[in-house]
């Protein structure tokens, strides 16, 4: 009986302790800590805020994918990593200024101090330009201070050299965007720069380092109507059907500062010359800003169209058009070719699709539907449902039924969807990783 005792007694604590609103549980967002920086790590930071200068800050360059402060690179070709950093000065005619750190022992020393130009760091990148197996800095910087225009704002790219004691700057260049890459398929990185001036000029230009000095490969002249590039990216733009690649640069432009219309040009080099590969000026012209992507993995850039549903071009207000998003890459000659289709939802800003390829051209969107309240898609030829798309407010979402499931939640509404058809809506690309759907109600018995 003693021992049956001593079990009940921790229970009944345990039971009176829940009844009266106390826990030993703790909230597991309070036992969170900030990670601690290992101790190698530390003794460098320690030593990089000692060679810091008073009233300067560390930053790291505006590129998203750059979320470093220190970067940890072989720029001698030692085998060792130095660490690099780059702060910034209010109070001195160069704003940006560059650190190395090397290891010596058990103890990190600085190097040397080297300067960059304007007042932002906007890219970063450490790769191999001179070919000779070492890593060099490629930085790009603009001189745009917070009361200065867009007009006003230039840019300067600086390729450093590292030699273990010394930085050497060996390409000054001003830029409007550019890209490293390997135009000419010799297996060694070549720099390219777009230069745009409105309403002047507009070129492009492919660099290579060679004998002691960047030579230029060659110059395109591009048309001069462009108001900026929004989105450049480089890679694969096309593979035959035995598998050999072309690589290439895409450039996603806007044609005015108020509307949002835009073109692509695919931009490649063919016995050492660069060429347009898309003549027709109106062949990607669209009404709004779309971005080139690799939308399926396979390697190769995809340029988004936007096309209206079957029925839907006659309307006055483009503005209520359910338009799709479809996605060509070039043929090899001077054409595009179909891989995919979706639906673009603007104003919420979420993706639906991608629809089979089968059925480009033979789906539309019902005219009576509306954005932003309901959509039906259908088979053009027999009319058939293939999906369907209903926006509801929080409280009708919680009251509909089970038909429906949880697409996108954007404004106050929750989007639901049906679809009729086999196909994956799991792409949308504009969803947030933290974003968590409505809970799943369980499956309501009937009454």
């Amino acid at each position: 009986m003693v021992k049956r005792y001593w079990f009940y007694i921790p229970a009944a604590l345990l039971l009176m302790m829940m009844l009266s609103g106390c826990s030993f549980i703790s909230d597991p967002v309070l036992l969170m800590k900030t990670p601690e920086l290992s101790a190698e790590k530390e003794s460098l930071r320690s030593i990089i805020e000692a060679n810091r200068p008073e009233n300067s800050s560390l930053i790291r360059s505006n590129q998203e994918e750059d979320t470093n402060i220190i970067h940890f690179v072989d720029l001698d070709g030692d085998g060792v990593n130095e660490a690099v950093v780059f702060y910034e000065t209010q109070d001195q005619n160069v704003g940006i200024h560059g650190m190395i750190f090397k290891k010596t022992g058990d103890a990190w020393t600085k190097q040397t101090t080297f300067d960059g130009e304007g007042k932002v760091l906007e890219s970063l990148y450490f790769k191999d330009m001179t070919n000779d197996g070492r890593v060099d800095i490629v930085a790009g910087f603009s001189g745009k201070s917070d009361n200065e225009s867009e007009e006003d704002l230039q840019n300067g790219l600086i390729v450093y050299s590292y030699n273990g004691k010394n930085v050497e700057r060996i390409l000054e260049l001003p830029y409007t965007n550019y890209v490293i890459s390997d135009m000419n398929r010799d297996h060694v990185n070549d720099l390219t720069i777009v230069n745009l001036k409105r309403g002047e000029s507009n070129f492009i230009t492919t660099y290579q380092y060679k004998d002691g000095s960047f030579l230029e490969l060659d110059k395109l002249e591009l048309k001069p109507y462009i108001y900026n590039y929004y989105n450049v990216v480089a890679g694969k733009v096309y593979t035959d059907p035995e598998g050999n690649s072309v690589d290439g640069i895409v450039l996603d432009a806007s044609l005015s500062p108020v509307g949002e219309s835009s073109i692509t040009s695919i931009i490649v080099m063919e016995d050492g010359k660069l060429k347009s590969v898309l003549p027709k000026e109106d062949q990607t012209l669209r009404m709004y800003r779309v971005y080139s992507e690799d939308i399926n993995d396979d390697g190769i850039i995809e340029i988004p169209l936007l096309e209206p549903p079957v029925g839907w071009s006659y309307f006055k207000n483009q503005d209520d058009v359910p338009y799709f998003y479809a996605y060509y890459r070039w043929d090899g000659k001077s054409g595009l070719k179909f891989v995919a289709e979706k639906f673009h939802d603007f104003k919420n800003d979420f993706d639906f699709g991608f629809f089979p390829p089968q059925l480009h051209n033979k789906i539309t969107v019902d005219t009576k539907s509306q954005l932003g309240k309901y959509l039906r898609f259908v088979a053009t030829d027999t009319g058939k449902t293939i999906a369907e798309i209903k926006y509801f407010t929080q409280s009708e979402w919680d009251k509909q039924s089970d038909d429906w499931r949880y697409l996108y939640r954007n404004n106050g509404k929750v989007i639901g969807y049906k679809k009729n058809f086999d196909f994956d809506i799991t792409n949308n690309k504009n969803k947030s990783k933290d974003e968590v759907p409505p809970i799943e109600r369980k499956d309501r018995q009937s009454e």
